[in-house]
């Protein structure tokens, strides 16, 4: 199989698109120009920018606070494993510049000490994306907004498996009533539109991160109970699990210990589905409203709160995220259907 994929184009350029964009999200703020929580820094007078905009700024702490403050302190003592999962909290508030202070420098000093002083107290920062309305810098949102849809599309994948694999295991393995109630709960999932499901969870859980986890979850089980009931009603035929019935195993080391195992490659590939499937219905639910909570950062969020842009200059500000969303989608997809190819046994050689 690894030989298989090694050579598959479309899992390759999946599996490093996803590489790419595990490790921006995972790095977070450590790379982000915006360090304050969420990437919230809000700063009017750099509202709607171009990309690639440099803007020149002073910080409060040079000019208003005294160094020994109990927020310098405060600050300094952050721990950096917190500054880089959660932001830095204590950011000094943005002083923002007009003009280029390295273009006047100060008069009655050489070049080199009045150089020295404009490094020393002004900064600039390249808004590599542009800003939104709020001042804020898109491409640091971008950068957190991916940890967002990362982390609830894994958790909701994991959850998904867990969920479809006990409800399909136990209606394949038991058959009668459990099978056909089990069956009917599939079948009624199964009729109604997966964003549909997800809303309505959305709507009875309210807004939140874990909210938008247990909707997405609950909505993407259904495809994993299927194909696991399937697969069971063939594997419990077969003659290793008949002599596991003879032998005196238990149901629950029968279903978890030979049938299970054989399912892995099934399951592989919907796990990337349905990693795929959660990341657009998180993104879905977000554009909708009903994602996680403002000021938190959210692909469908952004997509939402910049959609009137669309007919303005301003479009790259929805186009963006809008592109973000498509391209992680279609990397779980691009891996989805390389996992495929390489786990059929018409496709081994």
């Amino acid at each position: 199989m690894w030989q298989q994929l090694k050579r598959s184009k479309l899992f390759l350029s999946g599996a490093g698109l996803c590489a790419l964009l595990v490790i921006i999200g995972t790095l977070g703020y450590a790379i982000t120009a915006d360090p304050t929580p969420n990437a919230n820094q809000i700063v009017p007078e750099w509202s709607n920018l171009s990309p690639g905009t440099t803007v020149y700024y002073s910080n409060e702490s040079h000019s208003k606070v005294d160094p020994d403050s109990s927020a310098s302190q405060n600050s300094s003592e952050t721990p950096v494993y917190l500054r880089w999962a959660l932001g830095n909290p204590n950011t000094p508030k943005i002083i923002p510049i007009k003009d280029n202070p390295t273009a006047n420098p100060g008069a009655g000093m050489n070049a080199g000490d009045s150089m020295k002083m404009v490094d020393a107290v002004f900064h600039h920062r390249t808004f590599w994306l542009g800003s939104d309305r709020f001042g804020r810098d898109i491409l640091s949102r971008m950068i957190i907004g991916a940890r967002i849809s990362l982390s609830i599309g894994f958790l909701a994948m994991i959850a998904s498996l867990v969920i479809g694999s006990l409800i399909g295991l136990c209606a394949g393995y038991f058959g009668g009533r459990i099978d056909a109630f089990f069956s009917w709960l599939i079948t009624v999932f199964w009729s109604v539109p997966t964003l549909l499901i997800a809303l309505g969870l959305s709507m009875l859980l309210g807004k939140g991160y874990y909210q938008v986890l247990l909707a997405t979850a609950l909505s993407t089980w259904v495809e994993v109970a299927r194909v696991v009931r399937g697969q069971t009603l063939q594997l419990k035929q077969r003659e290793f699990i008949l002599a596991a019935k003879i032998t005196g195993f238990s149901n629950s080391r029968i279903m978890f210990k030979h049938i299970l195992p054989n399912l892995k490659g099934s399951l592989t590939v919907l796990a990337t589905t349905n990693f795929a499937s959660a990341i657009l219905l998180e993104a879905g639910l977000g554009f909708l409203g009903l994602g996680v909570t403002p000021p938190t950062p959210s692909w469908g969020m952004m997509v939402k709160e910049n959609l009137g842009y669309l007919v303005l200059d301003n479009s790259y500000l929805a186009l963006i995220p809008g592109i973000a969303i498509m391209i992680l989608v279609m990397a779980f997809n691009l891996m989805s259907m390389g996992l495929r190819d390489a786990l059929d046994p018409y496709n081994q050689k």
